[in-house]
């Protein structure tokens, strides 16, 4: 009898020890797997991989895109340490080439409103405490415009980023969802220049406005179907009549749409601000161009950007465009020059754009901003180097030039 309690009592024993060991197991092969996997993407020929964070020297590897990996320290600036999934292999890469393999914003040929609308409310789902969304009212077809707030909206400075106030510049859009995704992601264990991203977005709100002219990006990229209301096809056929009566276009109807730049009242949305309104147009009626409405924020989407700037008060504005690789950072008219030099020069340290000379007021949303009584910094990228709209071979080099402008801002506010 005592042997055979011997023999229950061992029998238990390892029976325990086995179901330890793989529990233990399980444990952490599950901890491995619910990390977030990333993979390698735009490497070209392949993603070199350091012993080193200084990313110098002789690469321990090569990673083709695709391959998957965990990120165990950083980001830290631009570069991070990782582990190949399912390996031991570890080393340091440059971030900006990893993508989340469950990220919720992706896209690899148009970015569409709807896309947007539903990435916001998955984003929303996912970091619940760190995203705030509000929506600042409806475009001229009745689509709802929105302000995404990243991190603390009580915080004591402000910057101020927007994207598709021109529709055919779409590609912008894009970027700076997946600017805003990056940082939402990564903002328990990233740095920059030693703050780290719970610091820098606890003490600085980033608001971003991602597509300023719905209507008429869905034009550009949808035709005329893409309009909910009839009247609204009226006007944008009679803009089509009118240029090419005053030879302003020679295109198919169909290249027409494509080039649109305008919203869907044929009102070019960045000569619709007060400062420098109406000079220098050679427009005289609706267009898909250069028509800067009857009177400043005569439209609900300039109406609803100019109402975001002056709500959040930002000492930094980030104006995304396309094309050309250039920045346009300043006016002859600007009272913010010399706060602007130093911002603009610091930018372009980080995104290699030609600097353009001061030009005059126009209409535009960064000679309002300029002229306004909130001193503001601020940098207008034009990105691609192809007409716009570009295919999206443009993407890959526009991201990795852009990848951490909200970071840079973020901290350069932060620190002056």
């Amino acid at each position: 009898m005592k042997h055979l309690k011997s023999s229950i009592l061992l029998f238990t024993l390892v029976f325990v020890l086995f179901l330890s060991f793989f529990h233990v197991s399980s444990a952490s092969a599950a901890e491995e797997t619910q990390a977030p996997i990333y993979y390698v993407r735009f490497s070209g020929q392949g993603l070199n991989m350091y012993a080193d964070f200084t990313l110098s020297g002789t690469p321990l590897a090569v990673l083709p895109d695709g391959t998957y990996v965990q990120i165990l320290l950083g980001p830290l600036d631009s570069f991070a340490k990782i582990r190949l999934y399912g390996t031991n292999v570890e080393g340091y890469v440059d971030m900006r080439y990893l993508k989340r393999l469950d990220a919720i914003v992706y896209d690899n040929d148009i970015y569409t409103y709807e896309e947007m609308v539903e990435d916001i409310a998955q984003l929303l789902v996912r970091y619940p405490s760190l995203l705030h969304v509000n929506v600042t009212g409806q475009s001229v077809d009745s689509r709802n415009l929105y302000e995404l707030v990243l991190g603390n909206p009580s915080a004591p400075e402000s910057i101020l980023i927007h994207a598709g106030i021109h529709a055919r510049e779409y590609a912008n859009p894009y970027l700076v969802m997946e600017q805003l995704e990056q940082c939402l992601d990564l903002y328990d264990r990233g740095c920059f220049h030693d703050k780290s991203y719970q610091e820098l977005f606890e003490n600085v709100a980033v608001h971003i406005v991602p597509m300023v002219n719905p209507d008429g990006i869905a034009l550009s990229q949808f035709g005329e179907s893409a309009l909910r209301s009839p009247e609204l096809i009226q006007t944008v056929q009679s803009c089509y009549a009118y240029d090419l009566a005053t030879r302003r276009t020679k295109s198919s109807y169909e290249n027409y749409l494509a080039r649109w730049k305008a919203n869907a009242h044929g009102v070019d949305l960045n000569r619709n601000f007060l400062t420098g309104f109406g000079s220098s147009v050679n427009v005289s009626q609706a267009s898909y161009a250069g028509y800067p409405g009857i009177v400043p924020f005569s439209e609900p989407e300039s109406a609803s950007l100019g109402a975001v700037t002056l709500l959040c008060h930002p000492s930094i504005v980030i104006n995304y465009h396309s094309m050309g690789e250039v920045a346009y950072w300043n006016t002859v008219e600007s009272r913010y020059t010399a706060i602007n030099t130093e911002f603009s020069n610091y930018m372009l340290s980080l995104v290699p754009y030609k600097k353009m000379r001061s030009g005059s007021a126009s209409g535009s949303y960064l000679d309002w901003i300029y002229s306004g009584d909130n001193p503001v910094c601020s940098i207008t990228f034009e990105t691609g180097n192809t007409d716009c709209p570009f295919q999206f071979d443009q993407y890959p080099k526009i991201w990795t030039q852009h990848a951490l402008v909200v970071q840079a801002a973020a901290e350069y506010a932060y620190t002056h």
